[in-house]
């Protein structure tokens, strides 16, 4: 009696549906995440990585596996995540905050440059992040002197306080140029005297605005990097001139600089940031005090009560609210 023949085992040729549903997943989980990262609200975002967690860390329906997030860590490094307050982390992770910042303070400063508020000041976005130059019409050294002069802090002072607003944390160089022509005096070359003139700047701005020293770098060009060639002497001026620099976030990997900032504890760096919105405050209430003076002498002056007595309030009102605003962001 013949043998009864085995019957081949069926093939199963299905399997690749199973590492093709795990790739899908996990491919939708990344575009997830990627959409949440460029946003700016941060507090948004945790919820959005929440309910990932929550969602991926079930069973798959797939293959009975365990969660693709169950193990995982935090989209965003961990150190950052969990030892800075909202508004630096802020900062620290979304390219579009960091753009639009730019973007404002350029507006703000052109316009006062436009009302003539502020001389010598003018603004570019390029490759590098936010190019503040400020040319002698501004800030005027003597001859051969890295002094700041008497005038210089005016403008200091709001290039300054719109920068801080803004960044806590973005590292920012300052680079003194000057033009070609020799100097006698203290220094040997024009090497040090752009170099001092930039750390005169950087000095400044560390003293009046509490930036941490780590962020700031100082630069000293000569007068190799002319941005005109001409020998006039109003072409000239615009080779002597010093550039503020707020650097793209991009780089932050490269120097380790916000080390120091993430090392803090949230307390130091709540405590650090009030003291700097602080000092904005006093700033715009110096230049609003300084109005008043200015608004009551010429009415004196004239004898006549002031026509824009009205618009001045309105003014101060506004003000108020917005620095109200500023010293409380979590107030409507």
């Amino acid at each position: 009696m013949a043998k009864k023949k085995k019957a081949e085992e069926h093939e199963n040729l299905e399997r690749w549906l199973v590492s093709y549903a795990d790739f899908m997943t996990l491919l939708f989980a990344t575009f997830v995440v990627l959409y949440a990262l460029s946003q700016i609200n941060v507090n948004e975002f945790k919820k959005v990585e929440e309910s990932l967690k929550k969602a991926f860390s079930a069973q798959s329906m797939i293959d009975g596996g365990s969660g693709v997030l169950t193990q995982g860590n935090s989209v965003m490094d961990a150190n950052a995540a969990n030892s800075m307050i909202d508004s630096l982390m802020m900062e620290y992770i979304s390219p579009r905050y960091e753009q639009e910042s730019y973007e404002k303070i350029k507006k703000d400063l052109d316009a006062m440059t436009k009302n003539e508020e502020i001389k010598g000041v003018s603004t570019t976005i390029d490759e590098r992040g936010l190019v503040i130059t400020i040319t002698d019409k501004a800030i005027l050294f003597p001859s051969g002197s890295a002094q700041l002069p008497n005038g210089a802090e005016k403008v200091l002072d709001k290039v300054g306080k719109l920068i801080v607003e803004k960044f806590a944390m973005h590292s920012i160089r300052v680079e003194g140029h000057t033009d070609n022509l020799p100097i006698k005096g203290k220094y040997p070359s024009n090497w040090e005297l752009s170099s001092a003139r930039s750390s005169a700047i950087v000095r400044y701005l560390i003293k009046r605005f509490k930036i941490l020293p780590d962020l700031m770098s100082a630069v000293g060009y000569a007068d190799t990097r002319p941005v005109a060639t001409s020998k006039d002497p109003d072409y000239l001026a615009k080779n002597r001139r010093v550039e503020i620099i707020v650097q793209r976030n991009q780089y932050k990997k490269l120097d380790h600089y916000q080390d120091t900032f993430i090392k803090m504890g949230k307390t130091e760096q709540q405590k650090r940031r009030n003291e700097q919105i602080k000092i904005i405050k006093d700033i715009d209430n110096q230049e609003l005090e300084s109005l008043g003076e200015d608004i009551k002498h010429t009415s004196e002056m004239s004898h006549e009560p002031s026509s824009g007595s009205h618009d001045v309030h309105n003014t101060f009102l506004n003000e108020s609210k917005r620095l109200e605003k500023l010293s409380n962001p979590s107030s409507k």
